[in-house]
């Protein structure tokens, strides 16, 4: 069990197997709306070191790279600190949100809103529509797109897959 690492008024939270995909966060305790969870830690890297560094990844690999702002992200990938907060998996009805604290100079993970017990922890890892065929999304919500894209982006996303459906689906044949 995680947790109470920074001061005890954190809440206990454990990784384990996630029916998602991978490793998951689970809250071991009731955690009310609000509530700060934990730290995304991370080395703070530049957009041109995180790209480099994306070259030279392979594609199966995983990848732990928060983005801060438009130049800079936190790159979690080979830290050696504790850091369950690289382990919360992505949902389309996400119950956590990530955020940077400019005073602490520190990424954030508060509750959404209140997380039962044993309750898996998520966030909207807000990816780009580029690409989104690479990354399926396995949260099981019923609002589930499929695909993990930025919350505003997935009306877009809904479209681009309807009109795809519609050109790959066969012309119907007259009955008579």
């Amino acid at each position: 069990m995680l947790g109470q690492g920074r001061n005890s008024t954190e809440p206990a939270i454990e990784v384990r197997r996630s029916p998602v995909h991978g490793n998951g966060v689970f809250s071991c305790e009731n955690i009310p709306a609000g509530t700060f969870i934990c730290e995304y830690r991370g080395e703070k890297i530049s957009r041109a070191e995180m790209l480099r560094r994306a070259e030279k990844r392979s594609r199966s690999d995983s990848v732990f790279v928060f983005q801060i702002d438009d130049e800079n992200f936190l790159d979690a990938t080979n830290v050696c600190v504790m850091n369950p907060a690289r382990y919360i998996n992505h949902a389309c009805e996400e119950n956590c949100e990530v955020a940077w604290n400019v005073p602490t100079q520190r990424m954030e993970v508060r509750a959404r809103y209140d997380i039962a017990a044993g309750e898996e922890l998520s966030f909207d890892y807000g990816f780009e529509l580029n690409g989104f065929f690479e990354h399926p999304c396995r949260c099981g919500s019923p609002r589930c797109v499929h695909y993990i894209v930025a919350k505003f982006l997935r009306p877009q996303l809904l479209r681009k897959l309807a009109k795809h459906a519609k050109r790959a689906r066969p012309k119907s044949k007259p009955l008579f």
